[in-house]
């Protein structure tokens, strides 16, 4: 059987070092609090799944090919393994923030040590 790979709108990218780091968030009512004996009283809206993409020594042609599709907090499709349902699907997915880190900036050699951004999930789990 054929390994499922990490896949943006379709395209199979650049895989990350080791797989995806799968966090979840969950949201709480604007009323949610701690009483002044520190008991919380917490109403949970939704939670949503989160994914950290980190890729070391990535080439520069690639980064630029995944930053296209992620970039500017447009919404896109991932495919992915999902540790709440225990199986790979695909969402539809958003970029708030990334890093990258430059390995080496000779001209025609550019290199980028990291990159790095954090996928948060349109739907809620």
């Amino acid at each position: 059987m054929a390994q499922d790979k990490i896949k943006i709108n379709g395209v199979e990218i650049y895989q990350p070092d080791e797989g995806l780091q799968w966090n979840f968030e969950t949201t709480f009512s604007a009323g949610s609090t701690r009483t002044q004996s520190g008991k919380g009283r917490f109403t949970p809206l939704f939670t949503v799944e989160q994914l950290t993409y980190t890729a070391t020594d990535i080439p520069v042609a690639e980064a630029s090919k995944i930053l296209k599709m992620v970039a500017k907090g447009r919404h896109f499709s991932l495919h992915y393994f999902s540790v709440y349902t225990g199986k790979w699907q695909t969402g539809s997915f958003y970029v708030g923030q990334g890093d990258i880190t430059i390995k080496t900036i000779k001209d025609n050699d550019e290199t980028l040590q990291t990159l790095s951004f954090k996928m948060t999930g349109d739907d809620p789990i």
